[in-house]
């Protein structure tokens, strides 16, 4: 009888191995509109305040089954050695880049597939800030899961794995290269652990 898990702890520790790093965060504050509309002093006052852009990266983590691309949740119980793809990824609702983004993940109770990172940066973002529904999530997946495959060596692309950790861009581990999160649009990692 194979032995079962369930992957509330395990996603749980997953999560807590995530880390987002980022050089550049383009970010505005609020800004101050001073003068006229057409010739009308009252139509602009100088106390008016708008904001032009206020965003905050944010990542975020979904598992799939491998086989089937069915999505899990926490308390789902799966065998041993139940081969999942993790998704992580951010949704930049700005209109300006990030630049330099750095994703770490470290695998705990999880072993890694050689050979199975991939990156995109080109599915367009979540139509609700901030909560990316279940069918959005899917289409970022199967999306990401069919690009071409990064090299797991630290070199000239964009991700590596060392260890037990899932690493993309330069701004985490030297040797990669810059990762940058295109404006309006998901950055998204696909990887693949089976469950130990």
């Amino acid at each position: 009888m194979k032995r079962q898990r369930k992957i509330t702890q395990r996603i749980a520790a997953f999560t807590l191995g995530v880390m987002l790093a980022l050089g550049t965060a383009a970010q505005a504050a609020d800004n101050v509109g001073l003068g006229d509309i057409a010739g009308v002093d009252a139509d602009l006052a100088n106390s008016n305040v708008f904001t032009l852009l206020s965003s905050t990266p944010t990542l975020f983590k979904a598992a799939f089954l491998t086989v089937g691309n069915t999505a899990l949740t926490s308390g789902d119980t799966l065998p041993a050695g139940t081969s999942v793809d993790f998704l992580i990824y951010l949704s930049n609702e700005a209109d300006l880049a990030v630049l330099d983004a750095g994703i770490q993940d470290t695998l705990v109770g999880f072993t890694y597939v050689p050979n199975s990172i991939r990156v995109l940066n080109t599915t367009a973002e979540c139509a609700t800030p901030l909560a990316c529904t279940a069918a959005e999530e899917l289409g970022i997946y199967n999306d990401a899961r069919v690009v071409a495959i990064s090299t797991d060596a630290i070199n000239d692309d964009n991700a590596s794995f060392t260890g037990t950790t899932v690493e993309v861009g330069n701004n985490v581990t030297a040797g990669n290269t810059q990762q940058d999160a295109a404006a309006n649009v998901v950055l998204a990692l696909v990887f693949t652990a089976t469950l130990d």
